[in-house]
């Protein structure tokens, strides 16, 4: 009985060690690169970008005129009666002939094609001022990719940071294991042989147990992490595991930060707000221009034909007004102004100028925002480092401790709850070890999101 539960629980270890090990190594700089290549926020923010540059080139077209080309071929009546009206854009026109003294019911027909082109030659300044907002609205969609790709890119930081925390952990928590199996099975065979009371195999039996599940707890988070991680690079999980963190890169991160607490201008947080404020103060100066008076250039080319002869007859053969027999060509100059858009420019301008204030409003309350992130993340990380350096002591004396009762106990000279708790508070000094240096890193990252160091921080880790 107790050889099979040796070798079922030998077992379940090498198992749980193949899980822990298991997953190839992605650096994180690659989990970044895919990250920002596949996500589906990104590649709307690039649409979007890409929409916005044809919007750029549709506001820039709009300069060109327009020419419109007609052709009508009619037949019906022509009984012309003098009197005026509005045609409201749907009453027939009958030119070209008198008022007759009674309506007839022959049948005539005519013919007329038509060329018109009309260009708005300028709107003393509508143009440009449309082509100035389409350029901020495309910079606005630039920020945002910008914002996007930076905000994704501490996200695949945090959750790197999560994937090695939570592996780490996982080895600290299987090392434990091994010891708790260890004391286990040694205190087991002291109770066999009469050295020891039977309630030590049973507390020892209980820490090993617990021990288990810590572990699987740890090992549940690091499987977590990894799912994580596959949703942001669209790799599978097997593909998906930590380089790990050294002292040597903690150190350079440390020495290469600069802790003033200052927040650099050019955060793409800001740089997407200010554009947004830009944007708004753009489209005040097309509302004003939208409302200027506009000049075009106006010219048509016809020609005619009619089966109504120029004395006012009717020709019988109705094919006679099919062809062409007059042509006309007309150039000219307009001008429209509505005298009540003054009013409407007024509304709308007063509109738009309080989305400038709110939008200056909410840069001024980002920028805000950045500066107290950046105080916070460098208070956190003096407090980290303080953290790091104090944690060697901890440790070796957690270590010191846990080797004496080990081997007091053997000798007899301590009882097995002093043992269980000598390594407890050695596991918990190997936790703090990992938690104190993941806590460490979290503030760099912290500091580096608040002042746009984020690609330098990157750099460093390569």
């Amino acid at each position: 009985m107790y050889e099979r539960i040796l070798k079922r629980m030998s077992f379940l270890f090498v198992l749980v060690l193949h899980g822990v090990v298991q997953g190839q190594r992605l650096p994180l700089n690659k989990a970044i690169s895919l990250t920002l290549a596949n996500y589906p926020s990104i590649r709307a923010r690039e649409a979007q970008v890409r929409s916005g540059m044809a919007s750029v080139v549709e506001t820039r077209d709009r300069r060109l005129p327009s020419l419109n080309l007609f052709e009508q071929v009619d037949a019906g009546t022509s009984n012309n009666l003098g009197a005026a009206y509005f045609s409201g854009g749907i009453v027939p026109s009958v030119s070209g002939v008198s008022a007759r003294p009674e309506s007839i019911g022959t049948v005539s027909t005519g013919n007329i094609g038509v060329a018109y082109l009309q260009w708005q030659a300028t709107n003393f300044g509508g143009y440009k001022a449309g082509i100035r907002e389409a350029y901020s609205r495309l910079k606005v969609d630039s920020m945002d990719l910008g914002r996007e790709r930076f905000y994704l890119s501490g996200i695949v930081l945090q959750s790197y940071l999560d994937l090695i925390r939570n592996y780490e952990l996982s080895l600290i928590q299987l090392e434990n294991l091994r010891r708790a199996d260890t004391i286990r099975l040694a205190i087991r065979n002291y109770v066999v042989s009469g050295m020891r009371p039977g309630v030590d195999s049973s507390l020892a039996e209980a820490e090993y147990s617990k021990a288990q599940l810590t572990y699987l707890d740890i090992y549940n988070s690091y499987k977590q992490s990894k799912v994580q991680l596959s949703l942001l690079t669209s790799l599978d999980t097997t593909a998906i595991g930590p380089e790990l963190s050294n002292d040597s890169l903690l150190l350079g991160a440390l020495s290469s930060r600069s802790y003033q607490d200052s927040v650099r201008s050019h955060h793409p947080f800001l740089d997407y707000f200010h554009s947004i404020y830009e944007n708004s103060q753009a489209r005040e100066q097309l509302i004003r221009k939208s409302y200027m008076p506009k000049l075009y250039v106006l010219a048509a080319g016809w020609v005619k034909g009619s089966s109504i002869n120029p004395n006012g007859t009717l020709d019988k053969d109705l094919g006679t007004g099919l062809g062409y027999s007059r042509s006309n060509y007309l150039f000219g100059l307009g001008i429209t102004y509505d005298l009540f858009d003054l009013r409407r420019e007024k509304d709308r301008l007063n509109v738009q100028q309080y989305q400038t204030e709110a939008a200056l409003h909410n840069y001024e309350e980002q920028e805000q925002s950045l500066k107290n992130a950046d105080l916070q993340a460098a208070v956190n990380l003096r407090t980290a480092v303080d953290k790091f350096n104090e944690i060697p002591i901890q440790l070796s004396a957690a270590s010191d401790a846990y080797r004496q009762r080990l081997t007091q106990y053997n000798a007899g000279l301590s009882n097995i709850i002093d043992l269980t708790n000598a390594l407890y508070v050695l596991n918990r000094a190997q936790t703090d070890l990992i938690n104190t240096k993941d806590g460490v890193w979290r503030a760099i990252v912290q500091k580096a999101y608040a002042d746009n160091g984020i690609n330098q921080l990157l750099s460093i880790l390569n």
